[in-house]
C-alpha cells in the first residue's frame, strides 16, 4: 500500500460515514508519517485498512452501526476492494492497547478532496512510535516483523518504544491476557531488539543496521534454529529492500498536530 492508496481509504470512508475525520489504527497508519520510499517493504506490504470512525471516541454508543457501515461498504470482498484491491475494516478501540495519551500525538494525514468543500478529509494516524507499542504488546510474528524493520531502518528507536511502554498503557476492556506477563515479554524483547541491532551496526557500520536483517532479527527473537550470528552475518541476502520500495509518491499534505476536541 502506498499513501494515495492510504488518501482513497479515508476518502471512501469520511464520505460513507458522512464524517470529516476518521482514526487510522494499524500498521498503515505509518504511512501518515512517511512516504513509502522512506519504509522498509514489510511496513507497507498490508492490503488493510484499520479505521475507527472519530464518533467511535465523541459519540460511542453510534459507533457499532458505523463499524458494520464500513465493513459492508469498504470492507473485505466488498466492490471497493475489488475495484482497487485494498479494503477498509471497521475497528472498535475496545480491541486495540494503546498507549496512554495516544490521542494527544496523532499525526494529521489530510487528503484533498475537490468534491467537498464542506467537510476536509483527514486521517489521524497513529504516532509511529504508538504503532510500534501497540505491535509489541500484540507480539505476533508479523508485528514482530513489522516493528524490527522500522527500528533496523532507525525511524523508530526501540529505547522511545520502551519509554512509552513504561509511560503506561490504556488495556482495553476485551484484553483478557495477564498484562504484566504481556509487559514483561514485551519488555524483554525491545531489549533483546536493541541489542541485536547494535550488535548489526557494530559488526557493519556502512550497513547501518539495514532494513534487509529486520525479518532475521525478528525471527531470532521469536526461537529461529539458526543462530543470530548466521543471521546478522548472511551475504547471502539478495537485493536490498530499500532499493526496492515502491515508487515515490508525494501523497496527501502530512500536518501533524492531534486534537480530538474540535
Amino acid at each position: 500500500m502506498n499513501r494515495d492508496e492510504l488518501g482513497r481509504a479515508i476518502k471512501a470512508a469520511c464520505a460513507n460515514l458522512d464524517e470529516p475525520r476518521v482514526i487510522v489504527l494499524g500498521s498503515q497508519s505509518i504511512l501518515g508519517s512517511f512516504d513509502t520510499t522512506a519504509l522498509p517493504p514489510a511496513a507497507f506490504l498490508s492490503r488493510e485498512v484499520d479505521i475507527l470512525p472519530l464518533s467511535g471516541i465523541t459519540d460511542p454508543p453510534a459507533v457499532e452501526d458505523k463499524l458494520l457501515l464500513l465493513d459492508a461498504r469498504l470492507g473485505e470482498g466488498s466492490p471497493f476492494h475489488m475495484s482497487f484491491g485494498f479494503y477498509v475494516e471497521g475497528i472498535h478501540k475496545d480491541v486495540v492497547v494503546l498507549p496512554r495519551h495516544w490521542e494527544h500525538r496523532l499525526v494529521h494525514f489530510i487528503v484533498d478532496d475537490d468534491t467537498s468543500t464542506l467537510y476536509g478529509r483527514t486521517g489521524l494516524c497513529l504516532d509511529p512510535v504508538d504503532l510500534c507499542v501497540s505491535k509489541t504488546i500484540a507480539g505476533r510474528e508479523k508485528d514482530y516483523e513489522f516493528v524490527a524493520a522500522l527500528v533496523a531502518e532507525q525511524l523508530v528507536r526501540a529505547a522511545d518504544i520502551r519509554a512509552r511502554i513504561d509511560s503506561g498503557i490504556e488495556w482495553p476492556p476485551t484484553y483478557t491476557e495477564n498484562k504484566d506477563l504481556s509487559l514483561d515479554r514485551a519488555r524483554n524483547w525491545l531489549s533483546s531488539l536493541a541489542d541485536l541491532t547494535a550488535t548489526s551496526a557494530k559488526e557493519d557500520p556502512a550497513s547501518n543496521a539495514p532494513a534487509s536483517v529486520a525479518a532475521d532479527i525478528a525471527t531470532a527473537l521469536l526461537g529461529h534454529p539458526r543462530s543470530v550470528e548466521q543471521m546478522l552475518n548472511s551475504k547471502n541476502r539478495g537485493e536490498n529492500p530499500s532499493t526496492s520500495a515502491a515508487s515515490p509518491d508525494t501523497g496527501p499534505t502530512r500536518e501533524a498536530g492531534p486534537d480530538l476536541s474540535q
